[in-house]
């Protein structure tokens, strides 16, 4: 018995901000952040494995892979939350039966030091179904946060102050003897913001 296993990503944005001694999320208008996909229309996808597998992982060099651009000297907060469970083909009302859901065991990482390589990433803590981590957008080392906002004036453009950083999504699940064959599917969110 053979069954697929696919993780739907789905990104929100969130730009509002937790209060700190400066609110640099009061500048949002101003400072800009965006999340891309680096593999358009790839998803988390597990391929086909069989019952009582055992565990199959995406490593992170497998991973779906986000490009965050914003302002290099300022910290951002990136929050994601998965599904528990996959879902066979994503039926809400599969979510008590163990037939027909698989246990998904998420993970993250980002990478900020200019450049896109999985081997200068660091991992997230995960607490059950979320992950949360804080960090510049450019890699600053032990040096202290950047300058406060610099004011607009006539010809001033943010985007000068742009670098990237790169997140990770990947995961395993854990395959059970008496699954259900069929296509098992989740949601896994990831919501961004300046501290």
């Amino acid at each position: 018995m053979r069954l697929v296993i696919v993780t739907i990503l789905s990104v929100l944005f969130s730009l509002s901000s937790l209060a700190q001694e400066i609110d640099f999320g009061d500048y949002s208008a101003l400072y800009s952040i965006s999340l891309t996909e680096l593999s358009p229309g790839m998803n988390l996808n597990f391929g086909t494995v069989a019952d009582n597998e055992g565990l199959v992982s995406i490593d992170i060099n497998d991973a779906k892979i986000y490009a965050i651009e914003g302002v290099k000297y300022l910290d951002i907060i990136v929050d994601i939350t998965a599904d528990q469970f996959l879902l066979l083909d994503g039926n809400l009302s599969y979510a008590s039966d163990p037939t027909r859901r698989i246990e998904l065991t998420m993970a993250a990482a980002y990478a900020n030091m200019g450049i896109q390589d999985p081997s200068q990433a660091i991992i997230f803590n995960v607490f059950g179904t979320t992950a949360s981590a804080q960090f510049p957008i450019k890699y600053r080392g032990n040096a202290p946060p950047g300058p406060p906002p610099t004011p607009v004036y006539q010809g001033y453009d943010p985007t000068v102050f742009n670098e990237t950083a790169y997140l990770y999504i990947y995961a395993s699940i854990n395959l059970p003897g008496g699954i259900v064959a069929g296509s098992y599917t989740g949601n896994i969110n990831v919501s961004i913001s300046y501290d």
